[in-house]
């Protein structure tokens, strides 16, 4: 039968071998045989020792109490104590068939040969990073005509070159995510508006060649060629195997047993954005997702700061469950807020952005967030930023996104850094 400990609303199963882990990351020799702290829920029963083994155990467990809570020092009843660090040197050095004997020996050292080493008692710690890049329009606008615009850069290159000069970055993430602000539709009947912007289906591969892994669709263009449009860009998504969110589409990303849900949601002023990002959470708790993530397009064109509708349905959106939010639509750079220990990132500006042969303002940036997860929990996320340029050249948009460097690098990060309540460093890193 298995034995448990109740300690405040946890329950604690005690069944394999004489293990405590503390809040310290240190591992503590009971010296009573097998038993291992493992977090349950419920109460304390015995009934597979006898009287006088149960009274030395209840002794023990006090003193685990106590060294949960960081009330007793460690010289304590604790006859046997090693760092976590002793532990991970055996483990890594530990082959069941070539070095069971020095594996042995090392055990001996450390433990005096009482406890057999687990894996078990490790925490289990996932990083996911993520990218977070603007506008990517791959097409243009008919009323462009064709000199300089994007159609014409594409049929002069190879599929792979827009993005090309980001893989340090998107190839060695976990997952990219973009605003893809367009269509891709062979259906030629606009909606009536000032841009519309479209491209044929096989412009996907761009999105394949660049290691961009997943796209929102939420935005003021991807029906820009009505529902058909729309409809034909999804099922372009779905043949080129592309993950996509935005609307009442949801994406879950999962790693190593972790789940991240993201949302897309535009149109924040038409008073359902608080019912909408309900839903959102609601479906992300029901599919036990372990963090989430959303992206608004929102905001004034060309303003560098946020507004107040922003900065309300930000913060509300992370008041209901959200791990970070991700900004889009002003096509400059906006500033990044830190509210209640999560990051509101209010604007990427452009990336890859079609919608434009020679925006004034080509300054753009990554947003670089690594999620740190422990037993599934998320206890950290760690921001960097990476100052860009929505085009390799100054005199016009080649549609090739390229990271700043020297001058420009530092003029972008102060522009970043002027109105966020919070500051980067010259190593993009956020300073405390």
């Amino acid at each position: 039968m298995k034995n448990f400990l109740s300690y405040g609303n946890k329950r604690y199963e005690f069944n394999i071998r004489q293990v405590i882990v503390n809040r310290h990351n240190r591992i503590y020799n009971i010296n009573k045989k097998d038993i291992i702290l493992k977090k349950k829920w419920g109460i304390f029963m015995n009934d597979r020792y006898n009287l006088v083994i149960i009274v030395c155990i209840l002794l023990n467990i006090i003193s685990v109490s106590l060294i949960l809570n960081n009330r007793v020092s460690a010289n304590s009843i604790v006859i046997n104590e090693y760092t976590l660090n002793e532990y991970i040197d055996v483990m890594k050095n530990y082959d069941e068939d070539a070095n069971l004997e020095a594996y042995e020996e090392r055990n001996e050292q450390i433990t005096g040969g009482d406890m057999e080493l687990t894996d078990s008692i490790l925490p289990t710690t996932t990083h996911i990073v993520m990218n977070f890049a603007g506008d990517c329009t791959l097409g243009s606008d008919s009323n462009y005509g064709y000199r300089n615009t994007f159609f014409e850069v594409f049929d002069n290159n190879t599929y792979d070159y827009f993005f090309s000069n980001m893989q340090s970055l998107f190839a060695n993430d976990d997952l990219t995510v973009v605003n893809l602000e367009g269509t891709f539709t062979d259906y030629m009947v606009k909606t009536p508006k000032e841009f519309n912007f479209r491209a044929p289906p096989e412009y996907a591969n761009i999105i394949l060649s660049g290691d961009v892994d997943v796209v929102n669709l939420a935005n003021n263009h991807t029906k820009d060629y009505g529902q058909t449009g729309y409809d034909d860009t999804i099922q372009t998504l779905k043949d080129y195997e592309i993950p996509f969110f935005g609307y009442d589409n949801y994406y879950i990303y999962e790693k190593n047993g972790i789940k991240i849900g993201f949302a897309g949601l535009t149109s924040i002023w038409d008073g359902t954005i608080e019912k909408r990002i309900d839903n959102a959470i609601s479906y992300f708790n029901e599919n036990n997702c372990n963090a989430k993530i959303f992206t608004f397009h929102w905001g004034i064109e060309r303003a560098y700061k946020h507004n107040d509708t922003q900065q309300r349905v930000g913060r509300y959106a992370i008041d209901k469950g959200a791990d970070l939010v991700v900004g889009h639509h002003s096509h400059v750079i906006q500033d990044i807020e830190e509210y209640n220990g999560k990051y509101i990132v209010y604007s990427l500006s452009n990336f890859c952005f079609g919608g434009n042969t020679n925006p004034p303002d080509k300054d753009t940036f990554v947003f670089n967030a690594d999620f740190e997860f422990e037993d599934g929990e998320l206890i950290k996320i760690t921001p960097k930023v990476y100052p860009a340029k929505v085009s390799s050249v100054n005199n016009k948009n080649d549609y090739k996104p390229t990271l700043a460097e020297g001058e420009e690098y530092a003029r972008i990060l102060d522009k970043i850094n002027r109105y966020s309540n919070i500051k980067f460093g010259e190593d993009g890193l956020l300073h405390n």
